[in-house]
C-alpha cells in the first residue's frame, strides 16, 4: 500500500507542474524528475519541457548536469495505466534520439529549428560533457527494456554516450529515500578496522577510523537505498571513463590503495554509543537513525566491484545537534551545490521573519526542503519569495528570472533589508502566486496566439513587477492596516485578486507591442533580456498613468476593514 500512496503523491506533484506550466503529464513528469533528482531549478525545467512540440524525435527534455558534467536528454512516459509494463516503444524512442542529439541541424530540417537551437547552445557550451540519455517511466519495469539498456552500454562504441532506463519501482524508491531524508537506519553497529581518533565541538560529536568494504556492503546488503536517506543524490551507475568506474576498478584490481584513494564516507546519526571490544584490535558503535550522508558513490561502487575486506575506506561518524543536522547533510553531500538560500534561511533576518510567520500559523522558509510534493500554499518558500520580493524592483527582475542565487547575495540587503517584516513579505508571496495563477489562465486561453510564449512560466515575475507598480498608484503599502491577519481575509484576497488579474493583462498587452524576434531571439531569452526591460518598463509606465483614480481598491482600506471584523 505504501507504494500506492508514494505512487499518488509523485502524480499529484507531476499534475501541478502540468497546471503551472500548461504542458502534458509526460513533459511535466520529466520536469519533476530533473527538479528532484538533479535540483534542476522549477521554472528551469518548466521552461525546457515546455520547448516540446511535433517532430520531437523522442526528446522530452535536455539539461546540463554540471555535477557529472554530463548532458542529460529525457524520453518520458507517465501512462494513464500504470499498472502496465512500459512498452518498448518508448526505449526505442530513446534510442532514435541520438543522432538528433549529436546533430541538432537534423533536428532543424525535421522542423523543430527551437530545440536544435537549444541542443547546439548547451554542447557548444559544454564540449567535454559526455551524453546520459535515458527513459523514466511510471510504467512497471520491463526486462525486455531492461536486456537492450545493457547490449546497448556494452556495445555503444562511444566513451561520450551514457544510457539509462528507471521504471516505476526505481523511481519511487528513490522519491521514498528522498522523503525520508532525515529518517535514516533505526538502529544497527558499525565496526571500525582498528582505533579510532575522537573530536567533539559546536555540532556535537565525532569519532574517524576505517571501515571494511565487507562492513559496508553489510549494510548495503541489508538496508539497500535507505541507507543513503540523507544523501541527495542515489547512486549515479558506472558511466564509461566516469568517476565510478574508476573506484570500481581500484577495489578490484588495487584494493590496498583504495583508502588513499578514495576521499571515505560520512554518517551522521542521532545518537552514538562506543561499545568496548575484547581484543582492543577494532572499535565498534552503536548508531541510531543514522544514513551515509556523503559516500554513496563509494559504498555503491564497493558494492558492485564484491571489493575484498583488503579494500578500507576512511569513515567518519557524527552525533550531530537537532540545530546542524540538516546543514550536515547539505555541506557533505558532494554531488550537489550548496544552495545559497540554505545558508541564508538561518541568519537573524530569516529567524525573525520565522517568528513573526509563526504567529499568524504560516510556516516560513523551512531550513531543508524534501522531495519536491503538491504545494503547500500555507509553506512560503525563501528561494520563491526572494523572486517575488526582487520582482518589484526593475534593477533585480531579470536576475529573478535568470539567476535567483544571486538575489541572496549583493541584492539580498535590499531585498530583504533591516526592517522588512512578515506583511511586506506575505505581501509579495500573495501576488506571486496569484500573478502564477493569472498566467496561467491567460496562457490557457491564448494557447492558440502565436506570442503566446511571452506567458511562459518566468512571465510570472514580470506580472508580479506590473502588479506592484499598480500596486504603488492605488495603496499606501507601508500602511499599519495592513498585517498578516487582514490579507488572510476574503475581502483582501479578492481584492488583491484584481491587481494580479489586471496585471497580466497590461503585461501581456506591452510584452506584445514590444516583442521583436529580430531583436530578442526566443521568447525564453526575451524574458531574460533587460533591454526588452526597459521597452515593456516605458509602456506599462504609460498605461498606468492612463488607468483611472478608482480602477482598483485601495488595499489599505480593504485591510482596515478586515482588522475591524
Amino acid at each position: 500500500m505504501s507504494n500506492v500512496k508514494e505512487l499518488g503523491d509523485i502524480l499529484a506533484s507531476i499534475d501541478e507542474l502540468a497546471k503551472r506550466g500548461l504542458i502534458t503529464r509526460s513533459r511535466a513528469f520529466a520536469a519533476w524528475f530533473a527538479i528532484n533528482f538533479f535540483s534542476l531549478d522549477e521554472d528551469e525545467a518548466l521552461e525546457a519541457a515546455a520547448a516540446d512540440g511535433g517532430n520531437d524525435q523522442g526528446i522530452d527534455l535536455v539539461f546540463v548536469d554540471d555535477t557529472s558534467e554530463e548532458i542529460v536528454v529525457i524520453q518520458a512516459h507517465c501512462p494513464e495505466n500504470t499498472g502496465k509494463k512500459t512498452p518498448k516503444d518508448k526505449w526505442n524512442a530513446v534510442v532514435s534520439a541520438l543522432p538528433f542529439i549529436k546533430n541538432p541541424d537534423a533536428l532543424a530540417k525535421a522542423g523543430r529549428p527551437d530545440l536544435a537551437e537549444s541542443l547546439a547552445a548547451i554542447r557548444e557550451a559544454h564540449p567535454g560533457h559526455t551524453i546520459e540519455l535515458g527513459l523514466i517511466s511510471l510504467g512497471l519495469k520491463s526486462q525486455e527494456i531492461t536486456d537492450s539498456v545493457t547490449a546497448h552500454q556494452s556495445s555503444d562504441g562511444s566513451d561520450d554516450v551514457d544510457y539509462f532506463y528507471l521504471a516505476q519501482e526505481d523511481l519511487i524508491a528513490k522519491y521514498r529515500s528522498l522523503v525520508n531524508a532525515e529518517n535514516g537506519i533505526a538502529e544497527d553497529t558499525l565496526t571500525f578496522s582498528g582505533g579510532h581518533i575522537q573530536d567533539q565541538g559546536d555540532y556535537g560529536r565525532a569519532w574517524i577510523g576505517s571501515v571494511t568494504a565487507d562492513e559496508l556492503q553489510r549494510l548495503h546488503k541489508e538496508y539497500n537505498d535507505e541507507l543513503f536517506a540523507g544523501n541527495i543524490r542515489l547512486f549515479l551507475g558506472a558511466r564509461k571513463g566516469g568517476i565510478n568506474e574508476q573506484i570500481i576498478k581500484t577495489a578490484k584490481e588495487n584494493p590496498g590503495s583504495f583508502w588513499a584513494l578514495n576521499n571515505g564516507v560520512t554518517i551522521v546519526a542521532d545518537t552514538v554509543e562506543a561499545k568496548p571490544d575484547g581484543d582492543g584490535q577494532n572499535s565498534s558503535f552503536k548508531l541510531k537513525r543514522f544514513s551515509i550522508v556523503n559516500g554513496c558513490q563509494t559504498t555503491s561502487s564497493l558494492v558492485q566491484a564484491k571489493a575484498s575486506p583488503k579494500a578500507k575506506v576512511l569513515a567518519r561518524i557524527i552525533a550531530a545537534k537537532a540545530s546542524v543536522r540538516s546543514d550536515i547533510v547539505r555541506y557533505n553531500n558532494s554531488q550537489n551545490a550548496v544552495r545559497i538560500w540554505s545558508v541564508r534561511s538561518a541568519d537573524v533576518i530569516q529567524q525573525a521573519l520565522r517568528d513573526q510567520f509563526k504567529q499568524a500559523g504560516l510556516t516560513y522558509a523551512p531550513k531543508l526542503a524534501g522531495a519536491r510534493k503538491k504545494k503547500d500554499p500555507d509553506i512560503i518558500e525563501l528561494d520563491r519569495v526572494a523572486q517575488y520580493l526582487a520582482s518589484s524592483y526593475s534593477e533585480y527582475l531579470i536576475q529573478a528570472i535568470a539567476n535567483k542565487g544571486e538575489l541572496f547575495d549583493q541584492p539580498y540587503q535590499q531585498i530583504f533589508h533591516k526592517s522588512i517584516r512578515a506583511p511586506e513579505v506575505y505581501l509579495a508571496w500573495m501576488v506571486g502566486n496569484m500573478a502564477d495563477s493569472e498566467r496561467q489562465s491567460l496562457l490557457e486561453g491564448l494557447s492558440e496566439d502565436s506570442n503566446s510564449g511571452l506567458l511562459g512560466v518566468t512571465s510570472t515575475y514580470w506580472i508580479s513587477f506590473c502588479a506592484h507598480k499598480l500596486i504603488k498608484k492605488y495603496t499606501k503599502i507601508d500602511s499599519p492596516h495592513i498585517t498578516l491577519q487582514s490579507m488572510n481575509t476574503t475581502e483582501f484576497k479578492s481584492a488583491l485578486s484584481k491587481y494580479a488579474a489586471k496585471a497580466a493583462a497590461l503585461f501581456y498587452d506591452a510584452a506584445v507591442d514590444a516583442y521583436d524576434r529580430e531583436i530578442y531571439g526566443s521568447f525564453k531569452s526575451t524574458l531574460r533580456s533587460s533591454k526588452f526591460l526597459q521597452k515593456v518598463e516605458s509602456k506599462l509606465n504609460l498605461r498606468t498613468t492612463q488607468l483611472a483614480a478608482k480602477a482598483l481598491p485601495d488595499l489599505a482600506i480593504i485591510a482596515k476593514s478586515g482588522n475591524k471584523k
